[in-house]
C-alpha cells in the first residue's frame, strides 16, 4: 500500500487504507472441525504422556509440603488458579504402599528439595502446555489451508507502486508506471508499464492521485483504466471523477483479464494543460485454474 500521507487534509473525505490482511479461506464451520481434530487428538496426548520418573515423584513425595494458606482473599486467589494433574503422578500415588512411604518423615534439607522439584515440575508443565498449544495451532492451520477453499493463499499475485511526481496532459491517454515493487509472486507479473495476467488470468485493481500543477488551473475531472493493450481499449471504462476548482482528487480502476493478456493502467485528464501525477498502486491476484 502507498505510504499514509503525512498531510491528513489532503484526504479529509477519504477513508485511507494504512493496513490490511486477508484470509482467504471460505471453508464451512464442519471444515474447520475437522481439520482441527488431528491436531487436537495429538495435543491431548502429548498432554497426558509420563514417564517413570512422574510414577516415583508421586510414589515418593510426602504428604505436606505446601504450607497452609490462611485468608479468604488468598484462598479465593489459590481456588482461581487452575489445577492440572499429572497422571504419571497420580498413578504413583495409588501403587501400593505409597501412603507407608509418603508418611516418612524428611528432615529440614530434604523437604526444600522437594519443594523446589515441585515448583520446577509446575514451571515446566505450564512450559508444556504452551509448547503444546503453539504446535497445535501450527498443526491445524496447515491441514486448514491444504483444503480446496483455502488454496487461494496459493494463487501468484503481486503489487507494485509510485511516488507520482510525473505530468499528465490534457485530453490524452497517460501510461502508468509503477517501478517499486511490494511484491510479487508470478504469475501475473508486473513491468514497470505493463502486466501479463498469467496462463489462468487475473484480476487487477490500480489506484492513483492528481494533483493541479502550478502554473495551470487545476483539472476539472480525471478517470483511470485497466487497459487491454492487446485490444488496443480498456476492459470497463469508469465514469470520471468531477473535481471542484483547487482541489485534488483520486481514482480507482478494477477488471478481470483473460488469461495470457497484456494490460497497463492509463488515465484521462480534462480541464487544464497539465497536472501531476500522485502516488499510486497497480495490484492483481490470480484466478483460481
Amino acid at each position: 500500500m502507498p505510504t499514509p500521507p503525512k498531510n491528513p487534509s489532503f484526504f479529509d473525505k477519504t477513508n485511507y487504507v494504512i493496513d490490511a490482511w486477508t484470509n482467504p479461506c471460505v471453508a464451512p464451520w464442519y471444515i474447520y472441525v475437522e481439520t482441527m481434530g488431528p491436531a487436537a487428538l495429538k495435543a491431548f496426548i502429548t498432554l497426558i504422556s509420563f514417564g517413570w520418573d512422574d510414577v516415583a515423584r508421586g510414589f515418593w513425595r510426602p504428604r505436606g509440603l505446601n504450607p497452609r494458606r490462611t485468608g479468604k482473599r488468598k484462598g479465593k486467589w489459590r481456588r482461581a488458579i487452575p489445577r492440572f494433574p499429572e497422571l504419571g503422578e497420580e498413578i504413583g500415588k495409588r501403587i501400593p504402599g505409597a501412603d507407608a512411604v509418603k508418611g516418612r518423615k524428611w528432615g529440614c534439607g530434604g523437604r526444600t528439595l522437594w519443594r523446589i522439584d515441585t515448583a520446577l515440575q509446575r514451571g515446566f508443565f505450564y512450559w508444556l502446555v504452551a509448547d503444546v498449544t503453539n504446535d497445535f495451532f501450527f498443526e491445524w492451520t496447515s491441514l486448514l489451508y491444504k483444503t480446496e477453499w483455502c488454496k487461494a493463499s496459493d494463487l501468484g499475485r503481486f503489487s507494485y507502486t509510485e511516488a507520482g511526481g510525473a505530468p499528465i496532459n490534457d485530453g490524452v491517454w497517460k501510461v502508468f508506471g509503477f517501478p517499486t515493487e511490494d511484491y510479487e509472486e508470478a504469475p501475473p507479473s508486473w513491468g514497470v508499464i505493463r502486466g501479463n495476467s498469467g496462463p489462468t488470468g487475473c484480476t487487477a485493481v490500480a489506484a492513483a492521485d492528481i494533483f493541479e500543477r502550478p502554473p495551470f488551473p487545476p483539472p476539472t475531472s480525471f478517470r483511470l483504466v485497466i487497459w487491454d493493450e492487446d485490444a488496443g481499449k480498456p476492459f470497463k471504462d469508469f465514469d470520471p471523477c468531477e473535481i471542484t476548482a483547487g482541489s485534488d482528487a483520486a481514482a480507482c480502476a478494477m477488471a478481470q483479464i483473460p488469461p495470457n493478456t497484456t494490460f497497463q493502467v492509463r488515465g484521462w485528464m480534462e480541464g487544464t494543460s497539465f497536472a501531476t501525477i500522485g502516488p499510486g498502486i497497480v495490484s492483481a491476484v490470480a484466478l483460481p485454474p
